[in-house]
C-alpha cells in the first residue's frame, strides 16, 4: 500500500484540507482456486485515512497546519472515505 494526498472541502464547509491516506486496492472474487476447490470471495477497495491537514488560524492569527483527524465528526470521515474512494486514481 502506497500513502497519497488530495486536496478537498470539508463537507459542510468552506475550509480546504489535505487528506493523506493509504489505499488498498482490495480483490476480485476467484470462484475456483487453481485445483478446482472452491475460491473466496473478493474484498473491496479500502482506504485509512492517516492525517487530515487544514491550515487554521493560531493565538497570534497566522495561519498554521493542524492534523484534524481525531477532531472531525465520524459522519465527516464517512463522508470523506466515500468521495476518496469515488474518484481515486493511481
Amino acid at each position: 500500500m502506497s500513502a497519497f494526498g488530495v486536496y478537498m472541502n470539508l463537507p459542510d464547509n468552506d475550509i480546504e484540507v489535505e487528506v493523506e491516506y493509504t489505499y488498498d486496492p482490495g480483490e476480485p472474487d476467484q470462484w475456483y482456486d487453481s485445483n478446482g476447490d472452491p475460491g473466496t470471495p473478493g474484498t473491496a477497495p479500502s482506504i485509512e485515512i492517516l492525517h487530515i491537514w487544514a491550515e487554521l488560524p493560531n493565538e497570534g492569527l497566522k495561519l498554521t497546519a493542524v492534523d484534524i483527524v481525531d477532531i472531525i465528526p465520524s459522519n465527516w470521515a464517512d463522508e470523506i472515505e466515500t468521495e476518496i474512494l469515488e474518484n481515486h486514481h493511481e
